[in-house]
């Protein structure tokens, strides 16, 4: 007797909301979107309207009344880009090997069914989110989308604050450049954004030059405090390969994308025209900040 399968919601069905928000929104290697403040609903270009008020206090002795402070409305533009995944399987280029099994179980129960679902969909999602972990912080000229380092050195370059780092100096010393060149409102929320090799060797030269102990558990969570300081380092898969280091409060760390109408896209499904199964992803993304003055880079390879 054959299996009945027709009553039985497929992997992706079952698991849509989770799958799109997952690669949308962060999964689970790259972890700068999730901590993103995020601007849903944006399709194209958007504003971002924001305002900083500054209270003048005043002598309040005798009688009388002086207005006096500001209230500034400013406005700054984001704009998002379309991306997409499409790929295909062919269940006959599993046959001959030990993922045959999975094909012919399938091929008894349903002609169409999708073997290997959701071990292929999970490491979609995992693969998607550490590419758009990169292209967060350095962009991607072939999907025209702005990364976070490019736009500190690019468009908001006069107002970015640039440290006083080099290649001659220890990570340590070019993260205490990046620090010591924040302005002191910012010190309680400042993140400093390591690639993991300097990262590692942060670690490395605070606990052997330093005599300095970082907590097992620190390492393993990629974040600690910096030595005498309140400022947060934190290990970023996004700036693998750049020599850079990057500081701005996470809440200064805009990404836009939609998830409140129809841009986001997940559908496997299987193709009678060619007898293939095939996967198509897609979304809406850019990224921005808020405040540009709020940003702190070092150029580390010079």
């Amino acid at each position: 007797m054959a299996y009945t399968v027709t009553g039985l919601s497929s992997y992706v069905e079952v698991n849509k909301d989770t799958l799109i928000k997952n690669v949308i929104l962060g999964y689970d290697k790259g972890d700068t979107i999730a901590n993103m403040r995020k601007q849903l609903g944006v399709k194209g270009t958007q504003r971002l309207n924001y305002l900083d008020v500054d209270p003048v206090l005043q002598d309040g002795s005798g009688c009388g009344f002086s207005a006096q402070g500001s209230t500034v409305f400013t406005e700054r533009d984001i704009t998002v880009k379309p991306v997409k995944y499409n790929d295909q399987f062919c269940n006959d280029t599993l046959l001959g090997k030990y993922t045959e099994y999975k094909v012919r179980f399938g091929a008894n129960a349903n002609a169409d069914e999708f073997g290997f679902e959701s071990e292929i969909l999970g490491e979609v999602g995992r693969k998607i989110d550490e590419k758009l972990e990169k292209i967060v912080w350095q962009g991607d000229t072939a999907l025209t989308i702005t990364g976070l380092i490019d736009l500190a050195e690019g468009a908001d370059s006069a107002s970015t604050i640039s440290a006083n780092t080099s290649s001659a100096n220890t990570v340590y010393q070019n993260v205490k450049a990046v620090i010591m060149a924040c302005p002191e409102y910012l010190l309680d929320k400042l993140v400093v954004f390591l690639s993991p090799a300097d990262f590692r060797t942060l670690c490395f030269e605070l606990t052997e030059n330093s005599n300095l102990k970082i907590e097992k558990q620190e390492i393993e969570q990629g974040e600690f405090y910096f030595p005498a300081t309140s400022v947060k380092v934190h290990k970023t898969f996004g700036l693998s390969g750049v020599k850079r280091i990057y500081a701005s409060p996470w809440e200064n760390l805009i990404y836009a994308t939609d998830m409140m109408n129809d841009s986001e896209e997940y559908r496997v499904w299987f193709s009678d025209d060619d007898d293939l199964h095939k996967i198509k992803v897609k979304w809406v993304m850019g990224v921005s900040t808020l405040y540009p003055d709020a940003v702190i880079v070092g150029d580390t390879s010079k």
